[in-house]
């Protein structure tokens, strides 16, 4: 995640999950869906998309997806090419629809349908949008350049944190780790233009950090502001300072070490230039009896920045990241060169989304609960909630068989471990209770008031919860998102309307193929109760160790097994994996494939199926199953994307989801005659859930 919006960085575990559909079991069958556009065919698992010149005994993501991957070049306008893409694409002609429909209906002012008509509306009126040139944000870039004092630039600071403006360090409410029935204010590092410090330190992203500065100067440049150059060398001397007092991607998922609850007055403390009560003040936060301090070295290190950085240079840095905040959505000299950089150089794509995707991923992310109304109405059948509900079920239960065979751990441990698997909570398709976006002047011919009025409307509503009881029923997806999370504070599993239909979830697909599509998705999210960070947190979802000594150290030892294994896998010619920056994930993906598997298993018992002889279309069921999931991580990425992604992204590179975890299992090996010394067999494998 880029921005917090509200959130932890660490307390919503996020997983991309592109996956493919599922179909009836008998093999010539397909399934359509019509809307207004077009009509889309869904095949389950085509064999047209396997490369059987491979052996699926040596490389199994090239055996389901090599044809796939050889047919379906990435699109000039993206970095990568997926299944996840596929269904994205898919839904957009959804979105596409209603958004259109809203448009028709004239609606009342303040109905969601007005909301999602007059953003969308707004974002597409390119005339209104040339015209205004930079003045939308020359009012802010004004008020910047004409503090003179810092408790001024200070002040500012604060209010521009609400207009969704990058600022010096993160700040938001969360839940509280400790209590989490209770929303506490956080502070943690921040304030960088590139992905990661990696980019600012490291000798193997000296061209990007080049071009981050020449492109800083470009942008100054647009809105006329004198010595571009001289500023734009500055603001990135000031962003590697911040770069160097923060902590690295891996550091960052220490839970304990990340979480230190200090008074007002402790952090203050910390750095004392901030006038950190002042500040709170500014920002609408002086509810908050105490802050959550992610990285306290990090607002040391401001306090030592502010003897080598001038005002005059923080006053270009917060210059800069206004325009760059605002750049994707004002005329079109700020958004091409906006792309330039932040698309094209450090992603790969060398054209632009049409417009009008690119405006309808801003309604969405900006008045989702708005847009997902109408979504849900048109997208989501209750019987798929009913379906995945039983599956949820299902998975729970094979989940709880596997913990009560671990040999690894002792009876203490396990009991704990059920007690938490038993609590978990789990929501479905779209939320109880809409947000309410009351107060939100959306207008059909100013794009930039509605992005901001979106984001001063959301950041309100996240500092106002300080101090107050969590509501268990917010979310934090849309409704639309082809997506799924687990929440390790609330010990609850999501499942968005947007992942739970064609192709991606069918209540009508046979067993095998749904089992290894939205069932291992289960399993994911489940086992990311139970990863290096999940495993953390209690039933209740407060940072609190149930574990035994012993079984910490044995779950640590089989854990550093996979980490080595994917420190082991490299992609580009030599750039490896990162073990431990992945290794939530990792071990998700082992957990969910192995407990969705044998949820399977157990369907196939009660249906008096054999598993591993009844075929469709040459493919036993059981195989479906590992196809399923093989398929659902066929992806092409530009060379820039997938080295972004290895410093940045805690999933592995797809190829590893799918090679990773099944080298492991002896289900998978079985189903395919796996056998010692073919590449698909890890001869250490490692068993964890």
């Amino acid at each position: 995640m880029t921005q917090n919006n509200g959130l932890s960085l660490w307390a919503i575990l996020l997983l991309i999950l592109p996956f493919t559909a599922c179909q009836d079991s008998k093999p010539s069958e397909r399934t359509e869906t019509n809307d207004a556009e077009k009509t889309t065919t869904h095949v389950a698992i085509d064999l047209a998309n396997f490369d059987t010149t491979i052996s699926p005994r040596d490389d199994f993501y090239h055996y389901v997806n090599g044809n796939w991957l050889r047919n379906n070049p990435i699109p000039a306008s993206e970095s990568r090419w997926s299944s996840f893409n596929e269904l994205t694409e898919r839904n957009r002609e959804i979105l596409k629809k209603v958004i259109n429909e809203a448009i028709e209906k004239d609606a009342e002012k303040g109905t969601p349908s007005q909301l999602v008509a007059d953003f969308y509306q707004s974002g597409m009126n390119l005339e209104a949008i040339e015209a205004a040139g930079a003045s939308p944000i020359m009012p802010s870039l004004e008020a910047i350049q004409n503090t003179e004092r810092m408790a001024d630039f200070l002040e500012l600071n604060a209010k521009q944190r609400a207009e969704g403006i990058s600022t010096i360090f993160s700040m938001y409410v969360s839940t509280d780790a400790k209590e989490s029935d209770k929303m506490a204010l956080y502070i943690r590092q921040g304030g960088l233009g590139l992905p990661t410090r990696a980019y600012y330190l490291e000798e193997q992203f000296a061209d990007k950090k080049e071009a981050y500065q020449k492109h800083i100067k470009r942008m100054l440049e647009l809105v006329q502001i004198e010595e571009a150059a001289t500023k734009a060398e500055r603001i990135v001397a000031l962003e590697t300072q911040l770069a160097k007092n923060s902590r690295t991607p891996i550091e960052l998922r220490d839970t304990e070490r990340n979480y230190n609850k200090k008074s007002v007055e402790e952090t203050a403390a910390l750095a004392p230039f901030l006038d950190l009560k002042a500040y709170l003040a500014h920002s609408s936060a002086t509810a908050a009896e105490y802050i959550i301090v992610g990285q306290p070295e990090f607002l040391e290190g401001l306090q030592k920045m502010q003897k080598d950085f001038p005002l005059e240079d923080w006053k270009a840095y917060q210059m800069w990241h206004v325009i760059r905040a605002a750049s994707p959505y004002l005329a079109s000299d700020f958004d091409e060169a906006h792309f330039d950089f932040f698309e094209r150089t450090l992603s790969g794509k060398s054209e632009q989304k049409e417009r009008w995707k690119r405006v309808q991923e801003i309604v969405d992310s900006s008045i989702g609960d708005a847009l997902g109304q109408l979504y849900v109405a048109e997208a989501f059948s209750p019987t798929a909630k009913a379906r995945a509900e039983e599956m949820i079920e299902n998975i729970r239960e094979a989940f709880a068989d596997h913990i009560k065979a671990l040999t690894w751990m002792g009876d203490e441990t396990k009991a704990k471990a059920l007690e938490k698997l038993a609590g978990i909570t789990y929501k479905i398709g779209y939320p109880e209770e809409w947000k309410s976006y009351e107060g939100v002047d959306i207008l059909p011919d100013n794009y930039w008031n509605n992005i901001q009025q979106a984001r001063k409307h959301r950041f309100n509503e996240n500092i106002s919860k300080i101090g107050k009881d969590v509501n268990p029923k917010e979310w934090f997806m849309t409704p639309s998102t082809v997506n799924a999370y687990y929440n390790p504070t609330s010990n609850e599993i999501v499942f968005p309307a947007g992942i739970l239909q064609p192709p991606f979830f069918h209540e009508d697909a046979d067993d095998a193929v749904n089992y290894g599509g939205i069932g291992a998705v289960i399993g994911h999210e489940i086992s990311h109760g139970f990863d290096d960070q999940g495993s953390n947190f209690d039933l209740h979802g407060n940072i609190n160790n149930w574990w035994t000594e012993e079984d910490k150290a044995r779950f640590k030892k089989l854990s550093e097994a996979l980490v080595a294994q994917f420190d082991g896998y490299t992609v580009l010619d030599g750039v490896p994996v990162k073990g431990q920056l992945t290794l939530g994930e990792n071990i998700a993906d082992l957990g969910g494939v192995a407990v969705a598997y044998d949820a399977l298993q157990k369907a196939f018992e009660k249906k008096g199926i054999d598993g591993s002889t009844e075929k469709i279309d040459g493919l036993t069921l059981n195989q479906r199953f590992f196809v399923s999931w093989a398929q659902g991580w066929r992806a092409n990425y530009t060379d820039e994307e997938l080295r972004k992604r290895i410093e940045t992204d805690p999933h592995s590179p797809t190829i590893f989801r799918v090679i990773g975890p099944l080298s492991n299992l002896e289900a998978f090996h079985n189903a395919f005659g796996v056998k010692e010394g073919d590449a698909m067999h890890n001869p250490t494998p490692v068993v964890i859930w």
